[in-house]
């Protein structure tokens, strides 16, 4: 037997049906159908359900009054009412310079920076020189700081 001879019995004997038909793939393209269906409507369902939540916490909300209103407590309870409170002015707000906060926050930085710094080098044991001369900027900061404090202690007078 040649190998043109069992080629042939081999093809003579396998079956050449289609391994699908058309309703196979009809039966794929409604499930698809189906399920884009239902995710359109569950999503749909869902912004309607946040819609009705949101409207419901509208409603029920109570109206803000323009007076507070304060519990009722008993007589024997209540503190004694102090008229000088309700009578003193109110202060009006406090004005912070901005540009002073600005310089002495920094220099606070730099200064919190160098205690840092100064921790780490006795820690790590470096040479008193080294030592000295963070102490010597740290100072120097702390002195800066003192200076324009009270330079603006002074212009707020």
């Amino acid at each position: 037997m040649s190998l043109r001879d069992g080629l042939r019995n081999l093809a003579a004997h396998q079956d050449v049906s289609a391994p699908w038909n058309f309703q196979i793939f009809e039966q794929r393209r409604a499930r698809i159908a189906a399920r884009r269906h239902a995710a359109l409507w569950g999503s749909a369902l869902s912004v309607a359900v946040l819609a009705v939540v949101g409207l419901i916490a509208v409603v029920t909300q109570p109206r803000a009054s323009r007076a507070p209103q304060l519990a009722a407590t008993p007589a024997a309870i209540r503190p004694p009412a102090a008229p000088q409170v309700q009578a003193m002015p109110l202060e009006p707000p406090a004005l912070v310079d901005m540009s002073q906060f600005d310089v002495t926050s920094e220099l606070q930085d730099r200064i919190a920076w160098l205690d840092a710094e100064l921790s780490a080098a006795r820690i790590e044991r470096l040479p008193a020189e080294q030592l000295r001369r963070i102490e010597s900027t740290r100072e120097q900061m702390n002195q800066s700081l003192q200076r324009v404090s009270y330079a603006h202690a002074l212009l707020s007078l």
